[in-house]
């Protein structure tokens, strides 16, 4: 979000899969200007003669509990976009009910809720820990995780269970000032209504998310090295650039 005073309050962007920006709209209100943008885009589209995108990743506005979303209204020439809500934004609104970022438990719980919905590919992994066995003996970073292995989302049920199993472990848990990380009864109010969006964060079923850029030689291992599609990452760095650039 880009903050303006009296002249640009919200910015809302589209990207595509190679993190360029298509479109960009500054407004006062959240969604003024959003009709006329999707329209331009889809007709941006048509005259290039492109098909349309895929799946779409959104912050808001995912789904309705009747009829199409919001978002699938606004596209409503693209009747086979699919549209997902970014995992990311997913997880942090947890954090909402955690009562500090500076809590010493607050890492650990954002990891184990990461492994909650998305599993790494078994080939990547074993492929990355045998390169670093080789290389340093040293258990693979989270920076060399997303470069060198893809991962997918775990089946809705599955992610629930994990979820469900997550807070369970937490609810009470203390630094060793006592401090607790988890508000309870923000954590289950948050829970009970993020649940719905557990088919939001799905991957969609055979679109391709990653694309290999190249292979590195690590540990005398080659690995590849990938960019990921999903989300809304590179249209939050635009985001910030944005608020430095424009006075």
């Amino acid at each position: 979000v880009t903050k303006k005073h009296d002249s640009s309050v919200w910015a809302t962007s589209v990207g595509n899969e190679n993190g360029q920006v298509l479109i960009c709209v500054l407004s006062q209100t959240v969604d003024k200007g959003l009709l006329p943008m999707s329209s331009g885009l889809m007709d941006r589209y048509r005259r290039a003669g492109k098909p349309p995108p895929q799946v779409l990743y959104v912050v808001r506005d995912c789904c309705s509990t009747t009829g199409k979303s919001k978002v699938e209204a606004m596209f409503h020439e693209w009747d086979q976009l699919v549209v997902r809500l970014d995992a990311w934004q997913f997880i942090m609104r947890f954090t909402a009910g955690l009562t500090s970022e500076s809590h010493s438990l607050y890492g650990p719980f954002m990891g184990r809720l990461f492994t909650c919905i998305f599993e790494w590919d078994a080939e990547d992994l074993k492929r990355l820990q045998e390169a670093k066995l080789a290389e340093t003996s040293k258990n693979p970073t989270a920076e060399e995780l997303v470069r060198h292995c893809r991962h997918q989302t775990r089946e809705p049920q599955v992610t629930k269970q994990l979820i469900e199993q997550l807070l369970k472990d937490f609810m009470g848990a203390t630094d060793i000032m006592g401090n607790k990380l988890i508000d309870q009864e923000k954590i289950k109010e948050i829970w009970r209504a993020q649940q719905c969006h557990l088919l939001c964060i799905q991957d969609p079923p055979g679109i391709q998310l990653y694309r290999k850029l190249r292979e590195v030689n690590r540990g005398g291992f080659i690995l590849p090295l990938y960019h990921c599609a999903r989300g809304v990452g590179s249209l939050e760095s635009f985001h910030q650039h944005l608020n430095h650039f424009i006075p």
